[in-house]
Protein backbone atom coordinates (compact mmCIF):
# COMPACT_ATOMS: atom_id res chain seq x y z
CA UNK A 1 0.00 0.00 0.00
CA UNK A 2 1.32 3.45 -0.89
CA UNK A 3 1.76 5.82 2.06
CA UNK A 4 -0.30 8.99 2.04
CA UNK A 5 1.39 11.85 0.20
CA UNK A 6 2.56 14.77 2.31
CA UNK A 7 0.77 18.00 1.43
CA UNK A 8 2.85 20.28 -0.82
CA UNK A 9 2.44 23.91 -1.79
CA UNK A 10 2.68 24.46 -5.55
CA UNK A 11 3.61 28.10 -6.08
CA UNK A 12 3.34 28.08 -9.89
CA UNK A 13 -0.32 27.04 -9.98
CA UNK A 14 -1.50 28.29 -6.63
CA UNK A 15 -2.97 24.83 -5.83
CA UNK A 16 -2.39 22.53 -2.86
CA UNK A 17 -1.88 18.78 -3.33
CA UNK A 18 -3.90 16.97 -0.67
CA UNK A 19 -3.31 13.44 0.59
CA UNK A 20 -3.65 10.65 -1.93
CA UNK A 21 -7.24 9.84 -2.88
CA UNK A 22 -6.58 6.13 -2.52
CA UNK A 23 -4.04 3.36 -2.81
CA UNK A 24 -2.78 1.54 -5.87
CA UNK A 25 -4.70 -1.66 -6.54
CA UNK A 26 -3.28 -4.08 -9.11
CA UNK A 27 -5.45 -5.67 -11.78
CA UNK A 28 -6.85 -9.05 -10.82
CA UNK A 29 -8.07 -11.80 -13.15
CA UNK A 30 -9.06 -15.37 -12.35
CA UNK A 31 -10.81 -18.13 -14.31
CA UNK A 32 -11.73 -21.55 -12.92
CA UNK A 33 -13.34 -24.57 -14.58
CA UNK A 34 -14.30 -28.08 -13.48
CA UNK A 35 -15.84 -30.98 -15.34
CA UNK A 36 -17.55 -32.22 -12.14
CA UNK A 37 -17.65 -30.57 -8.71
CA UNK A 38 -19.58 -30.94 -5.46
CA UNK A 39 -19.93 -33.43 -2.63
CA UNK A 40 -18.26 -36.35 -4.42
CA UNK A 41 -15.19 -34.26 -5.21
CA UNK A 42 -13.81 -32.02 -7.96
CA UNK A 43 -12.69 -33.50 -11.28
CA UNK A 44 -10.90 -31.83 -14.17
CA UNK A 45 -10.40 -28.56 -12.30
CA UNK A 46 -8.24 -25.91 -14.00
CA UNK A 47 -7.41 -22.43 -12.62
CA UNK A 48 -5.81 -19.52 -14.48
CA UNK A 49 -4.69 -16.51 -12.44
CA UNK A 50 -3.19 -13.18 -13.43
CA UNK A 51 -1.86 -13.84 -16.92
CA UNK A 52 -2.23 -17.47 -17.87
CA UNK A 53 -4.05 -20.12 -19.86
CA UNK A 54 -5.09 -23.62 -18.75
CA UNK A 55 -6.71 -26.05 -21.18
CA UNK A 56 -7.64 -29.72 -21.11
CA UNK A 57 -9.14 -32.15 -23.61
CA UNK A 58 -10.46 -35.70 -23.51
CA UNK A 59 -11.18 -35.59 -19.77
CA UNK A 60 -13.33 -38.47 -18.49
CA UNK A 61 -15.04 -38.90 -15.09
CA UNK A 62 -16.43 -42.13 -13.62
CA UNK A 63 -16.84 -41.90 -9.86
CA UNK A 64 -19.59 -42.65 -7.29
CA UNK A 65 -22.30 -42.97 -9.92
CA UNK A 66 -21.28 -39.87 -11.89
CA UNK A 67 -20.12 -40.48 -15.46
CA UNK A 68 -18.90 -37.98 -18.08
CA UNK A 69 -17.62 -39.76 -21.16
CA UNK A 70 -15.61 -36.86 -22.59
CA UNK A 71 -14.99 -33.24 -21.61
CA UNK A 72 -12.83 -30.26 -22.48
CA UNK A 73 -12.12 -27.07 -20.58
CA UNK A 74 -10.34 -23.74 -21.00
CA UNK A 75 -9.48 -21.04 -18.47
CA UNK A 76 -7.81 -17.78 -19.54
CA UNK A 77 -6.82 -14.72 -17.52
CA UNK A 78 -5.14 -11.49 -18.60
CA UNK A 79 -4.13 -8.20 -16.95
CA UNK A 80 -2.61 -6.56 -20.03
CA UNK A 81 -2.25 -2.82 -19.62
CA UNK A 82 -4.03 -2.91 -16.27
CA UNK A 83 -7.31 -3.95 -17.94
CA UNK A 84 -8.28 -7.35 -16.56
CA UNK A 85 -10.23 -9.97 -18.49
CA UNK A 86 -11.01 -13.60 -17.72
CA UNK A 87 -12.75 -16.37 -19.65
CA UNK A 88 -13.80 -19.84 -18.50
CA UNK A 89 -15.57 -22.55 -20.51
CA UNK A 90 -16.41 -26.15 -19.60
CA UNK A 91 -18.00 -28.66 -21.97
CA UNK A 92 -19.10 -32.14 -20.86
CA UNK A 93 -20.45 -34.76 -23.27
CA UNK A 94 -22.54 -37.90 -22.56
CA UNK A 95 -23.41 -37.20 -18.93
CA UNK A 96 -25.01 -39.95 -16.80
CA UNK A 97 -25.83 -39.33 -13.14
CA UNK A 98 -26.70 -42.35 -10.97
CA UNK A 99 -27.58 -44.93 -13.60
CA UNK A 100 -29.93 -42.85 -15.72
CA UNK A 101 -31.54 -40.68 -13.04
CA UNK A 102 -30.30 -37.66 -15.03
CA UNK A 103 -28.64 -37.84 -18.47
CA UNK A 104 -27.60 -35.28 -21.06
CA UNK A 105 -25.76 -35.42 -24.36
CA UNK A 106 -24.06 -32.04 -23.77
CA UNK A 107 -23.66 -29.75 -20.75
CA UNK A 108 -21.80 -26.49 -21.28
CA UNK A 109 -21.15 -23.42 -19.11
CA UNK A 110 -19.15 -20.26 -19.86
CA UNK A 111 -18.17 -17.16 -17.91
CA UNK A 112 -16.58 -14.00 -19.33
CA UNK A 113 -15.42 -11.24 -16.98
CA UNK A 114 -14.24 -7.67 -17.58
CA UNK A 115 -14.46 -4.36 -15.71
CA UNK A 116 -15.72 -6.12 -12.59
CA UNK A 117 -18.68 -7.70 -14.36
CA UNK A 118 -19.19 -11.39 -15.15
CA UNK A 119 -21.48 -12.56 -17.96
CA UNK A 120 -22.53 -16.22 -17.91
CA UNK A 121 -23.92 -18.46 -20.62
CA UNK A 122 -24.51 -22.09 -21.40
CA UNK A 123 -26.90 -24.81 -22.43
CA UNK A 124 -27.81 -28.42 -21.73
CA UNK A 125 -28.72 -30.57 -24.74
CA UNK A 126 -30.58 -33.87 -24.78
CA UNK A 127 -31.65 -33.62 -21.13
CA UNK A 128 -33.52 -36.69 -19.79
CA UNK A 129 -34.92 -36.86 -16.23
CA UNK A 130 -35.99 -40.24 -14.84
CA UNK A 131 -36.47 -41.51 -18.40
CA UNK A 132 -38.58 -38.51 -19.48
CA UNK A 133 -37.10 -36.45 -22.33
CA UNK A 134 -36.82 -32.72 -21.66
CA UNK A 135 -34.62 -31.88 -24.66
CA UNK A 136 -32.44 -28.79 -25.11
CA UNK A 137 -32.48 -26.15 -22.35
CA UNK A 138 -30.86 -22.77 -23.03
CA UNK A 139 -32.23 -20.73 -20.10
CA UNK A 140 -32.19 -21.39 -16.36
CA UNK A 141 -34.74 -23.96 -15.12
CA UNK A 142 -35.46 -25.95 -11.97
CA UNK A 143 -36.94 -29.45 -12.01
CA UNK A 144 -38.38 -31.55 -9.15
CA UNK A 145 -37.88 -35.32 -9.35
CA UNK A 146 -40.40 -37.89 -8.09
CA UNK A 147 -38.21 -38.72 -5.06
CA UNK A 148 -37.81 -35.07 -4.10
CA UNK A 149 -34.39 -34.61 -5.70
CA UNK A 150 -33.89 -31.30 -7.54
CA UNK A 151 -32.16 -30.47 -10.81
CA UNK A 152 -31.07 -26.93 -11.76
CA UNK A 153 -30.03 -26.15 -15.34
CA UNK A 154 -27.92 -23.13 -16.38
CA UNK A 155 -27.90 -21.80 -12.83
CA UNK A 156 -24.93 -20.00 -11.24
CA UNK A 157 -21.56 -21.40 -12.25
CA UNK A 158 -22.82 -24.85 -13.31
CA UNK A 159 -24.61 -26.06 -16.42
CA UNK A 160 -26.25 -28.92 -14.50
CA UNK A 161 -26.74 -29.28 -10.71
CA UNK A 162 -28.34 -32.29 -8.99
CA UNK A 163 -29.14 -32.44 -5.27
CA UNK A 164 -30.22 -35.88 -4.03
CA UNK A 165 -33.21 -36.07 -1.67
CA UNK A 166 -32.66 -39.78 -0.99
CA UNK A 167 -29.61 -42.05 -0.94
CA UNK A 168 -28.46 -43.59 -4.21
CA UNK A 169 -26.54 -46.74 -3.30
CA UNK A 170 -23.63 -45.66 -1.09
CA UNK A 171 -24.15 -41.98 -1.93
CA UNK A 172 -26.09 -40.26 0.88
CA UNK A 173 -29.06 -37.90 0.66
CA UNK A 174 -28.05 -34.25 0.34
CA UNK A 175 -25.22 -35.03 -2.07
CA UNK A 176 -24.68 -32.20 -4.53
CA UNK A 177 -23.27 -32.86 -8.01
CA UNK A 178 -22.36 -30.04 -10.41
CA UNK A 179 -21.48 -30.73 -14.05
CA UNK A 180 -19.67 -28.31 -16.44
CA UNK A 181 -18.62 -25.60 -13.98
CA UNK A 182 -17.15 -22.27 -15.11
CA UNK A 183 -16.45 -19.07 -13.20
CA UNK A 184 -14.46 -15.89 -13.96
CA UNK A 185 -13.68 -12.63 -12.18
CA UNK A 186 -11.73 -9.61 -13.41
CA UNK A 187 -11.02 -6.24 -11.80
CA UNK A 188 -9.07 -3.48 -13.53
CA UNK A 189 -6.09 -1.82 -11.88
CA UNK A 190 -6.70 1.34 -9.87
CA UNK A 191 -3.84 3.84 -9.69
CA UNK A 192 -3.91 6.31 -6.83
CA UNK A 193 -3.45 9.92 -7.88
CA UNK A 194 -3.22 13.00 -5.67
CA UNK A 195 -6.23 15.30 -5.71
CA UNK A 196 -5.70 19.01 -6.29
CA UNK A 197 -7.46 21.49 -4.01
CA UNK A 198 -7.87 24.74 -5.99
CA UNK A 199 -7.25 28.19 -4.56
CA UNK A 200 -10.34 30.16 -3.49
CA UNK A 201 -10.24 32.09 -6.78
CA UNK A 202 -10.35 28.92 -8.87
CA UNK A 203 -13.81 27.39 -9.29
CA UNK A 204 -13.74 24.21 -11.36
CA UNK A 205 -16.56 23.82 -13.83
CA UNK A 206 -18.85 20.86 -13.12
CA UNK A 207 -18.34 17.84 -15.34
CA UNK A 208 -21.56 17.11 -17.21
CA UNK A 209 -22.97 13.63 -16.71
CA UNK A 210 -22.43 11.39 -19.71
CA UNK A 211 -25.67 10.06 -21.13
CA UNK A 212 -25.95 6.65 -22.70
CA UNK A 213 -27.09 6.76 -26.27
CA UNK A 214 -29.43 4.00 -27.37
CA UNK A 215 -30.47 5.48 -30.70
CA UNK A 216 -28.52 5.97 -33.89
CA UNK A 217 -27.85 9.67 -33.32
CA UNK A 218 -24.89 11.37 -34.95
CA UNK A 219 -22.26 13.63 -33.46
CA UNK A 220 -19.04 15.19 -34.82
CA UNK A 221 -16.06 12.88 -35.16
CA UNK A 222 -12.91 13.88 -33.22
CA UNK A 223 -9.54 14.02 -34.89
CA UNK A 224 -7.93 10.64 -34.26
CA UNK A 225 -4.50 9.59 -35.58
CA UNK A 226 -4.55 6.36 -37.55
CA UNK A 227 -3.01 3.37 -35.79
CA UNK A 228 -1.62 1.86 -38.97
CA UNK A 229 1.31 -0.32 -39.91
CA UNK A 230 2.71 -1.38 -43.26
CA UNK A 231 -0.38 -3.11 -44.65
CA UNK A 232 -2.79 -0.31 -43.78
CA UNK A 233 -4.96 -1.92 -41.05
CA UNK A 234 -6.12 -0.06 -37.94
CA UNK A 235 -7.23 -1.44 -34.57
CA UNK A 236 -11.03 -0.91 -34.44
CA UNK A 237 -11.15 1.08 -31.16
CA UNK A 238 -9.04 4.15 -30.49
CA UNK A 239 -7.42 4.58 -27.08
CA UNK A 240 -7.34 2.24 -24.11
CA UNK A 241 -9.12 -0.97 -25.14
CA UNK A 242 -8.90 -4.70 -24.40
CA UNK A 243 -10.00 -7.44 -26.79
CA UNK A 244 -11.54 -10.41 -24.96
CA UNK A 245 -10.60 -13.85 -26.29
CA UNK A 246 -14.26 -14.97 -26.35
CA UNK A 247 -14.87 -16.31 -29.85
CA UNK A 248 -17.17 -19.34 -29.64
CA UNK A 249 -18.71 -18.40 -26.28
CA UNK A 250 -22.33 -19.41 -25.77
CA UNK A 251 -24.96 -16.73 -26.36
CA UNK A 252 -28.61 -17.19 -25.38
CA UNK A 253 -30.00 -15.24 -28.35
CA UNK A 254 -27.57 -16.17 -31.10
CA UNK A 255 -26.13 -19.55 -30.10
CA UNK A 256 -22.40 -18.93 -30.51
CA UNK A 257 -20.34 -15.74 -30.23
CA UNK A 258 -18.84 -15.21 -33.69
CA UNK A 259 -16.51 -12.34 -32.80
CA UNK A 260 -14.50 -10.72 -30.01
CA UNK A 261 -15.79 -8.13 -27.55
CA UNK A 262 -13.45 -5.14 -27.32
CA UNK A 263 -13.97 -3.44 -23.94
CA UNK A 264 -13.30 0.31 -23.82
CA UNK A 265 -14.65 3.44 -22.13
CA UNK A 266 -18.16 4.51 -23.12
CA UNK A 267 -17.94 6.80 -26.17
CA UNK A 268 -14.45 5.72 -27.29
CA UNK A 269 -14.07 6.26 -31.08
CA UNK A 270 -14.68 3.22 -33.29
CA UNK A 271 -12.52 3.13 -36.43
CA UNK A 272 -12.63 1.58 -39.87
CA UNK A 273 -9.98 -1.14 -39.83
CA UNK A 274 -9.24 -0.95 -43.56
CA UNK A 275 -9.90 1.08 -46.68
CA UNK A 276 -13.32 0.22 -48.09
CA UNK A 277 -17.00 1.14 -48.00
CA UNK A 278 -19.55 1.32 -45.20
CA UNK A 279 -22.62 -0.92 -45.58
CA UNK A 280 -25.88 -1.78 -43.76
CA UNK A 281 -25.84 1.03 -41.21
CA UNK A 282 -28.78 0.61 -38.85
CA UNK A 283 -30.20 -0.55 -35.53
CA UNK A 284 -31.42 -4.05 -34.64
CA UNK A 285 -32.78 -5.72 -31.52
CA UNK A 286 -29.73 -7.89 -30.79
CA UNK A 287 -26.91 -6.01 -32.50
CA UNK A 288 -28.06 -2.55 -31.45
CA UNK A 289 -26.43 0.15 -33.56
CA UNK A 290 -24.44 -1.78 -36.13
CA UNK A 291 -22.68 -1.53 -39.51
CA UNK A 292 -20.37 -3.39 -41.88
CA UNK A 293 -17.14 -2.33 -43.58
CA UNK A 294 -16.36 -4.05 -46.90
CA UNK A 295 -12.64 -3.68 -47.55
CA UNK A 296 -11.08 -3.08 -50.94
CA UNK A 297 -9.31 -6.44 -50.46
CA UNK A 298 -12.66 -8.23 -50.44
CA UNK A 299 -13.02 -8.94 -46.71
CA UNK A 300 -15.90 -7.83 -44.46
CA UNK A 301 -15.86 -6.54 -40.87
CA UNK A 302 -18.93 -6.34 -38.62
CA UNK A 303 -19.35 -3.81 -35.79
CA UNK A 304 -22.16 -3.95 -33.19
CA UNK A 305 -23.45 -2.30 -29.95
CA UNK A 306 -22.28 1.22 -30.91
CA UNK A 307 -23.64 4.04 -28.72
CA UNK A 308 -23.87 6.36 -31.74
CA UNK A 309 -22.76 6.76 -35.35
CA UNK A 310 -20.41 9.39 -36.78
CA UNK A 311 -21.30 11.45 -39.89
CA UNK A 312 -19.17 9.06 -42.01
CA UNK A 313 -21.38 6.09 -41.10
CA UNK A 314 -23.47 6.23 -44.28
CA UNK A 315 -24.31 3.32 -46.59
CA UNK A 316 -21.97 3.31 -49.57
CA UNK A 317 -19.56 5.86 -48.09
CA UNK A 318 -15.91 5.24 -49.04
CA UNK A 319 -13.67 5.35 -45.97
CA UNK A 320 -9.99 5.04 -45.17
CA UNK A 321 -8.47 2.93 -42.42
CA UNK A 322 -8.72 4.98 -39.23
CA UNK A 323 -11.91 6.84 -40.22
CA UNK A 324 -14.18 7.31 -37.17
CA UNK A 325 -17.42 5.35 -37.77
CA UNK A 326 -19.05 5.66 -34.36
CA UNK A 327 -18.55 5.28 -30.65
CA UNK A 328 -18.35 2.41 -28.15
CA UNK A 329 -21.56 1.62 -26.26
CA UNK A 330 -23.83 -1.19 -25.12
CA UNK A 331 -26.92 -0.96 -27.32
CA UNK A 332 -29.02 -3.96 -28.33
CA UNK A 333 -28.76 -7.04 -26.12
CA UNK A 334 -25.52 -5.66 -24.60
CA UNK A 335 -27.38 -3.26 -22.27
CA UNK A 336 -26.61 -5.30 -19.08
CA UNK A 337 -22.88 -5.50 -19.94
CA UNK A 338 -19.97 -3.04 -19.72
CA UNK A 339 -19.52 -0.87 -22.84
CA UNK A 340 -17.79 -2.73 -25.64
CA UNK A 341 -17.59 -3.19 -29.41
CA UNK A 342 -18.61 -6.57 -30.83
CA UNK A 343 -16.26 -7.10 -33.80
CA UNK A 344 -16.24 -9.85 -36.43
CA UNK A 345 -13.86 -10.74 -39.28
CA UNK A 346 -15.29 -12.45 -42.40
CA UNK A 347 -12.43 -13.21 -44.84
CA UNK A 348 -13.71 -13.23 -48.40
CA UNK A 349 -16.84 -11.21 -47.73
CA UNK A 350 -19.94 -10.79 -45.62
CA UNK A 351 -21.48 -14.12 -46.68
CA UNK A 352 -18.39 -16.09 -45.63
CA UNK A 353 -18.03 -17.63 -42.13
CA UNK A 354 -16.52 -15.55 -39.36
CA UNK A 355 -13.10 -16.55 -38.02
CA UNK A 356 -11.61 -16.12 -34.56
CA UNK A 357 -10.24 -12.55 -34.80
CA UNK A 358 -8.21 -12.47 -31.60
CA UNK A 359 -4.77 -13.07 -33.14
CA UNK A 360 -5.54 -10.46 -35.80
CA UNK A 361 -6.69 -7.88 -33.23
CA UNK A 362 -3.63 -8.42 -31.05
CA UNK A 363 -1.37 -7.95 -34.07
CA UNK A 364 -3.14 -4.75 -35.15
CA UNK A 365 -2.98 -3.36 -31.62
CA UNK A 366 0.77 -4.07 -31.48
CA UNK A 367 1.31 -2.38 -34.88
CA UNK A 368 1.94 -5.70 -36.59
CA UNK A 369 -0.31 -6.48 -39.54
CA UNK A 370 -1.74 -9.96 -40.01
CA UNK A 371 -3.53 -10.26 -43.32
CA UNK A 372 -6.71 -12.37 -42.79
CA UNK A 373 -5.92 -14.59 -45.78
CA UNK A 374 -2.42 -15.40 -44.53
CA UNK A 375 -3.72 -16.02 -41.01
CA UNK A 376 -6.31 -18.45 -42.32
CA UNK A 377 -3.69 -20.31 -44.34
CA UNK A 378 -1.46 -20.78 -41.32
CA UNK A 379 -4.29 -22.01 -39.08
CA UNK A 380 -5.99 -24.35 -41.52
CA UNK A 381 -9.13 -22.35 -42.24
CA UNK A 382 -12.27 -21.86 -40.20
CA UNK A 383 -13.01 -25.58 -40.07
CA UNK A 384 -9.94 -26.28 -37.92
CA UNK A 385 -10.68 -27.05 -34.28
CA UNK A 386 -9.85 -24.22 -31.91
CA UNK A 387 -9.21 -25.08 -28.24
CA UNK A 388 -11.83 -23.44 -26.06
CA UNK A 389 -14.11 -22.36 -28.89
CA UNK A 390 -16.63 -25.12 -28.15
CA UNK A 391 -18.54 -24.32 -31.32
CA UNK A 392 -21.64 -26.45 -31.84
CA UNK A 393 -24.11 -24.24 -33.71
CA UNK A 394 -23.73 -21.49 -36.30
CA UNK A 395 -26.12 -18.68 -35.53
CA UNK A 396 -24.55 -15.33 -36.31
CA UNK A 397 -25.28 -12.13 -34.42
CA UNK A 398 -24.70 -10.40 -37.76
CA UNK A 399 -27.46 -12.41 -39.42
CA UNK A 400 -30.27 -10.90 -37.41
Amino acid sequence: MRAALTALVVLASGAVLATSSGADTPARARAQVSVVAGSIGDFGTQIARGDGVQTAKDVAVDSAGVVVAQAETVARASRAGGAATARAASLARHVDLFDGLVTASVARRTATAANGTTVRGGRVAGLVLEGHTVGDVRTDHDYLMSDGSTVAVNRGTAALTLILAKPRGSVPAGTRVEVAVADATATDAVVATPTATPTPTATPAPTPAKKRAHRAKRKPAPEVPKRLSGQGYAFPVYGNATAADDFGAARADTGVHEGNDIFAPFGAPVLAVADGTVQRVGTLKISGNRLWVHSTAGDAFFYAHLSAFSPDAVDGRAVKAGTVLGFVGNTGDAEPTPPHLHFEVHPGGEAKPAVDPHAILVAWQQHRDVAPGAWLTRHGGDTAERPGALVEVRDFIAGE
